[in-house]
C-alpha cells in the first residue's frame, strides 16, 4: 500500500530558495571577513614580536655591560661617545680559596684586562644604524676576537641632550660622580607584507623613505621623532625602544 507524505514533511527534506540565499550570503560574508581577520592578526603578531625583540636587544647590552662596568678600575670614553674602554683589576688564582681574586700591590689594585665596547656603522650605503661589539684585550696586550652583542642600534635618533640639542652619546662618563651613562636606541625592522622577514635594515619613514631625526619640543625637550620629508606625519619602518641607565664605577 502506498504511503503518502504530507506537504509539511516533504518540505523539510530540502531547502527553500530563501534559505539558500541566506546561506550563500553568510558564507560570502564569512569568507570575506576571514582573510582580513587573519592578516590583522598576523600584523599584530609581527608588531609585538618586533617590540619584544627590540626590548631584548637594548636590555641585553645593558645587562652584558653591568658586571664589567661595576668592577672597572678606570673608564675611558672616546670623544665621539661611541666607544668605552674599561680597565679591570688584575686577577690571579688563589689555591686556598679555590677561585680567582684581585691582585694587590702595596695595598692597591693592579690593572688587568681591558674590555672594549664600541659601535660600528653598517657598511650599507647611507645606513645610519649599526651594531655594538665587545672585545677583551688581556694584560699582555693581546686582543681577543670581537663579538657582536647587539645590532639594529640607532645612535642618531637617541634622545636629545637638552643643553646642546644633539643626540645623546651612546657612552658618557662623569668622573666626579663616577658614573657611566649608556643610552641605547634599538630598532627592529618591521616585516614586509605577507612575510616574517625584515623588509630592510635601515630605519626610515615607511611613507616616503625619509630620514628620521628628533626635534625638541616644549613638552618633550628630549625630542620627538620627525621625518625629513613628511615631518610629524611619519610612520616608522621599525619598532623603536630607547633604554638609558647609569652604572657606578666602584673601584675607580
Amino acid at each position: 500500500m502506498a504511503v503518502r507524505m504530507s506537504r509539511t514533511k516533504r518540505s523539510r527534506l530540502g531547502a527553500t530558495l530563501a534559505e539558500g540565499i541566506v546561506a550563500m550570503l553568510i558564507s560570502t560574508l564569512f569568507l570575506s571577513v576571514l582573510p582580513a581577520f587573519y592578516h590583522t592578526s598576523v600584523r599584530i603578531w609581527q608588531r609585538e614580536t618586533a617590540e619584544l625583540q627590540v626590548s631584548q636587544t637594548a636590555d641585553f647590552v645593558l645587562k652584558r655591560m653591568e658586571e664589567d662596568v661595576r668592577n672597572a678600575r678606570s673608564v675611558y670614553v672616546s670623544s665621539s661617545g661611541l666607544e668605552v674602554v674599561l680597565t679591570l683589576p688584575l686577577k690571579a688564582y688563589d689555591s686556598e680559596l679555590g677561585r680567582e681574586v684581585n691582585v694587590l700591590s702595596g695595598g692597591y689594585l693592579v690593572n688587568g684586562d681591558q674590555v672594549e665596547y664600541y659601535f660600528v656603522h653598517n657598511t650599507a650605503e647611507s645606513s645610519v644604524e649599526g651594531a655594538i661589539y665587545r672585545r677583551v684585550v688581556d694584560s699582555g696586550g693581546t686582543a681577543g676576537t670581537a663579538a657582536m652583542i647587539a645590532d639594529h642600534i640607532q645612535p642618531t635618533i637617541n634622545p636629545l641632550d637638552t643643553s646642546t640639542y644633539a643626540p645623546l652619546p651612546v657612552f658618557s662618563f662623569d668622573s666626579v660622580q663616577r658614573t657611566l651613562t649608556v643610552t641605547i636606541t634599538a630598532a627592529e625592522p618591521k616585516s614586509s607584507s605577507g612575510t616574517f622577514a625584515p623588509k630592510d635594515a635601515l630605519l626610515t619613514c615607511a611613507r616616503d623613505g625619509g630620514q628620521l631625526y628628533r626635534v625638541p619640543l616644549d613638552e618633550r625637550p628630549e625630542g620627538e621623532l620627525r621625518c625629513s620629508t613628511c615631518g610629524g606625519e611619519l610612520e616608522t619602518s621599525g619598532e623603536i625602544v630607547t633604554y638609558q641607565t647609569q652604572f657606578l664605577v666602584r673601584n675607580q
